[in-house]
């Protein structure tokens, strides 16, 4: 896979992304993300929501244990969200929190 726009060749992340189940219920789940979350392991964060908001009034997602995130993981949220359910951010490190205020998105994520 290469950058459209400079044909470069895209690096895979240094830390691969894991996303599992942390606490879930009929109407909530929370999600554990480990490692980075870039444009090369999206996919991986995108199915976890994928499969956590249907049903769901609250989806949380813990970020304390990512290391990065990009646009591409800010456009995942953004595009997950969903009328109904409630998908929030917790535990997020001071470097993505930083990320959120910036876009102004602190205000719909994060508690």
């Amino acid at each position: 896979m290469t950058d459209r726009r400079t044909g470069d060749p895209l690096v895979a992340s240094q830390t691969p992304l894991t996303v599992t189940t942390a606490r879930e219920t009929d109407d909530y789940v929370r999600l554990r993300c480990v490692g980075e979350i870039d444009q090369s392991s999206v996919p991986c964060f995108a199915a976890a929501l994928d499969a956590a908001l249907p049903g769901r009034r609250l989806v949380e997602v813990d970020l304390s244990q990512v290391t990065f995130m990009d646009s591409s993981g800010i456009n995942t949220l953004v595009k997950h969200r969903v009328e109904g359910c409630e998908l929030v951010v917790v535990d997020v490190p001071r470097h993505i929190r930083r990320i959120l205020e910036i876009t102004g998105l602190h205000q719909i994520f994060c508690r």
